[in-house]
């Protein structure tokens, strides 16, 4: 089970450093890894839907402050990374949607407010995740080759080592975000194969 040391460790080890017992420690790879693991991981979760990283929420309304443009406005989540799609109910068969179906609910978001036509108004969001036990493995990967980009410099001074790191990160989110998109794919598939045998 992963957590926020052991993922740094393996970043350290990625790049030729020894491991940390905690990001409390006083040297210089704890320091590095205080800085810059938010940050990764936050990145890393933003830049693809994860299935594990997915939320759905009911908003809470307010001040609609944009009343010309759009009927109602909306509190963002504090935790939401990206916007998925806004639906005026929520459905578990809503999860699995095509680019055209999430266009047919528009919406802005502009700051920490969401706005659209619809009341009620469900969100489905990234969310970010701090709970490193949640993480996939091949995210967890991916997230340990990222940190180590960002640790290489400051721990090394060796920009082919950055450089190094940097091509297998970019090797290990594919796989990732390939492994999630085939599990989705999997998991849509099994539910329709169910949903037919009920009909």
């Amino acid at each position: 089970m992963a957590s926020v040391v052991s993922i740094c460790n393996l970043a350290l080890s990625n790049i030729g450093k020894g491991n940390i017992n905690a990001l409390t420690d006083s040297g210089a790879e704890a320091r590095a890894c205080n800085q810059f693991y938010e940050q990764t991981r936050d990145m890393l979760l933003q830049g693809y839907p994860w299935r594990f990283a997915g939320a759905t929420v009911s908003l809470a309304q307010i001040e609609n402050d944009k009343a010309g443009q759009w009927a109602y406005a909306y509190q963002r989540p504090t935790d939401c990374l990206k916007l998925r799609w806004v639906r005026p109910a929520y459905s578990e068969n809503d999860l699995a949607l095509t680019r055209q179906e999430e266009l047919s609910f528009p919406h802005e978001a502009e700051g920490r407010t969401i706005y659209c036509n619809l009341s009620p108004a469900f969100l489905r969001f990234t969310a970010r995740i701090t709970d490193a036990s949640r993480f996939d493995p091949l995210f967890v990967e991916a997230l340990s080759w990222h940190l180590a980009v960002r640790l290489a410099m400051p721990l090394t001074r060796d920009p082919k080592v950055r450089a190094d790191a940097w091509q297998v990160a970019n090797m290990m989110t594919g796989q990732a975000q390939m492994a999630d998109a085939n599990e989705e794919r999997e998991t849509s598939d099994i539910e329709s194969t169910f949903a037919a045998g009920r009909v």
